[in-house]
């Protein structure tokens, strides 16, 4: 064991005269302890809302949306379906006519979007689909006040001219089941039919306008986005990050904020490192004199209390890494953070440790614990051995 690094486990570990010196130097240890795991908590919660949030996303629509340059539609989409899938990192692509529309029952009246899907090709989130009838969102079922067997009227946004004028298009379809996506504003607001039913039930125009496509890595969709759109300059491909932009720009936002704020902790228990060590050259200033009398250079000397300060930093990191991966852990287990479950389909926030984050906490702890002991370090080195041994 080197000398400095000795000298500075001795002064660490070892009974002082002074009491209080050791208790900032714990107080200072609990602090980063406490900093370092709110942090991990924290990003540890926003990772795993996020994490949630985006499965939900993908689940209920895709990784990448191809819709038409012109309103006309995508006419040829069997055709493009099929080139689709000659590229290696499509696993499915599959049509998708969206229409806004309203729905009245006897009780209430509500928008939502109609969503009309291959039979043979559609999303897991639809449960089955019917080739005649509609399956709609529990919630918006709720909504309406009507249940699985019984109609309700669908009014298209197009114009019928009738013997009293003109009027909006208007069918009854009978509800042939309900789908919980887990993604509330899809449940809340759309119902799926067939492509045929939508063309002939309810004269969908155009037969198609989106497909949906599914890739091997979702965080390479912008790239493959943009290869499609060179292969196919009458689509525009547009990745799920886009699409969902806002929302996951906000979560990203969050995070940072999170981080910066709970961040001013670790800050604040480096100011009880820069005060217990300034403390403690004050205690050991006779035996700064001795070691450098003896043969210890000035850089030893500023090198004991820079070892002491990132040692105490050390061990508060570990223990605060420790105890935020803990406390994720038992959240989750205990489901501690719970949310209503009527607006987010689950019942209580998951929390996703990534290792990366953990890493990048310890890294900034470790480094401003580190930055605080060089003012102290450098008054030590700064002692004259003749002055502090005079009355020895």
């Amino acid at each position: 064991m080197k000398f400095p690094l000795f000298v500075a486990l001795r002064y660490l570990f070892s009974r002082r005269r002074q009491a209080f010196i050791s208790l900032i130097s714990t107080v200072s240890i609990l602090g980063i302890t406490i900093g370092v795991a709110s942090l991990v908590i924290a990003l540890a919660l926003m990772s795993g809302f996020q994490r949630d949030i985006q499965g939900k996303v993908l689940k209920a629509t895709s990784a990448i949306m191809a819709s038409a340059v012109s309103p006309g539609g995508i006419k040829d989409w069997r055709e493009v379906c099929k080139k689709l899938k000659n590229f290696a990192f499509v696993k499915r692509a599959y049509p998708q006519a969206i229409v806004q529309a309203l729905a009245s029952s006897r009780f209430s009246i509500q928008p939502i979007m109609l969503r009309s899907f291959d039979p043979k090709n559609y999303p897991s989130w639809v449960g089955k689909l019917p080739e005649n009838g509609i399956v709609l969102g529990k919630s918006l079922m709720d909504e309406l006040g009507v249940q699985e067997g019984d109609s309700i009227t669908i009014y298209i946004p197009e114009v019928e001219l009738t013997p009293f004028g003109p009027r909006a298009k208007a069918k009854k379809v009978i509800i042939s089941g309900s789908f919980s996506s887990g993604l509330f504003v899809l449940d809340h607001t759309s119902g799926a039919l067939s492509l045929t039913g939508g063309k002939e039930i309810l004269s969908f125009k155009p037969e198609v306008n989106y497909i949906n496509i599914d890739v091997d890595d979702i965080y390479k969709a912008g790239k493959y986005a943009g290869r499609l759109n060179k292969e196919f300059p009458d689509l525009v491909f547009t990745p799920w990050n886009v699409i969902n932009r806002t929302l996951f720009e906000s979560l990203k936002l969050e995070k940072k904020v999170i981080f910066l704020v709970i961040g001013l902790i670790v800050v604040v228990a480096a100011l009880n490192i820069i005060a217990s060590l300034i403390l403690l050259v004050m205690e050991k200033i006779r035996d700064i004199g001795i070691l450098m009398t003896m043969g210890a250079k000035r850089k030893e000397i500023a090198r004991i209390f820079i070892l002491q300060g990132t040692i105490i930093g050390i061990i508060g990191v570990l223990s605060g890494e420790i105890l935020g991966i803990l406390m994720s852990k038992a959240a989750n287990t205990f489901k501690l953070v719970r949310i209503p479950a009527d607006i987010y389909q689950i019942s209580y926030v998951p929390f996703k440790v990534r290792p990366f984050e953990a890493l990048l906490v310890a890294a900034f702890a470790i480094f401003i614990s580190i930055i605080s002991t060089i003012y102290p370090s450098l008054k030590a080195s700064q002692v004259d051995p003749s002055e502090a041994i005079r009355y020895e």
